[in-house]
């Protein structure tokens, strides 16, 4: 039986991509904002943030041979 290959993408290369809008920066301040507010303190990680993102290019993983769009399931997220 063939194993489907799971393609990685490392915390730093995810989040270099992901802050490089800076909409995305102001949306994580207001979230940080909003959870401090409520909360009294903030509580986020790289993999939360991975987790719930719409796609993941493959150009910032390891293996970028091809232009494709993976779900967050369908990439192995390392933390560096």
């Amino acid at each position: 039986m063939k194993t489907k290959f799971k393609n990685k993408v490392t915390a730093s290369s995810f989040l270099g991509w992901y802050f490089s809008e800076s909409d995305e920066v102001k949306a994580l301040g207001q979230r940080a904002l909003e959870m401090m507010l409520r909360e009294g303190f903030v509580n986020l990680s790289a993999r939360q943030l991975f987790d719930e993102c719409g796609y993941i290019p493959s150009f910032i993983c390891e293996s970028n041979e091809v232009d494709e769009e993976y779900e967050p399931s369908e990439v192995e997220f390392i933390n560096d």
